[in-house]
């Protein structure tokens, strides 16, 4: 009796996990844009754009997304959307996430920037997880990139 009962919960288990392909992969997520919404006394608000590209050869639904966004390798803002977003196969949408800063945090990054840091950009690193349709358990995920600069204005001459 006892071994059946271990062999349906292994079968069970095996169940669980069948929805999400052996073969996936996570989908990418980098920063495209920073826009204020909100600035208060004691903290502010930010509209932060995410590229969310998706590398599988099958549709993903993220149901929810939660982060933790770095610039200049010190915390800078926090952020969760339980707004469904679907991502197609082999493809990418971009995504407005709302995300809230103390304001310790963002006069910190005040007091160490630099007018060489703003021509070079700023270093940022994503980090969180997502929860999908296709897997009942949270999925980390992290990502570093440069977010402005003088590289990412378009070259050429304006008329």
């Amino acid at each position: 009796m006892l071994q059946r009962l271990v062999v349906l919960l292994f079968a069970l288990g095996l169940g669980a996990c069948s929805s999400l392909p052996i073969n996936a992969l996570m989908p990418k997520i980098s920063v495209t844009e920073i826009e204020i919404k909100r600035l208060g006394l004691f903290e502010q608000h930010f509209d932060v754009g995410m590229r969310l590209t998706n590398p599988n050869d099958f549709d993903l639904r993220i149901v929810v997304l939660d982060y933790d966004l770095e610039v200049n390798g010190q915390a800078f803002a926090k952020g969760t959307s339980h707004t469904p977003m679907l991502i197609p196969a082999a493809s990418s949408i971009v995504v407005r996430v709302d995300a809230i800063t103390q304001s310790k945090d963002l006069f910190q990054q005040f007091i160490t920037l630099s007018p060489e840091a703003v021509k070079q950009g700023f270093p940022y690193r994503l980090k969180g997880r997502v929860k999908t349709n296709k897997w009942s358990g949270w999925l980390p995920f992290e990502q570093k990139g440069v977010y402005g600069g003088e590289t990412s204005k378009p070259k050429g001459i304006a008329i």
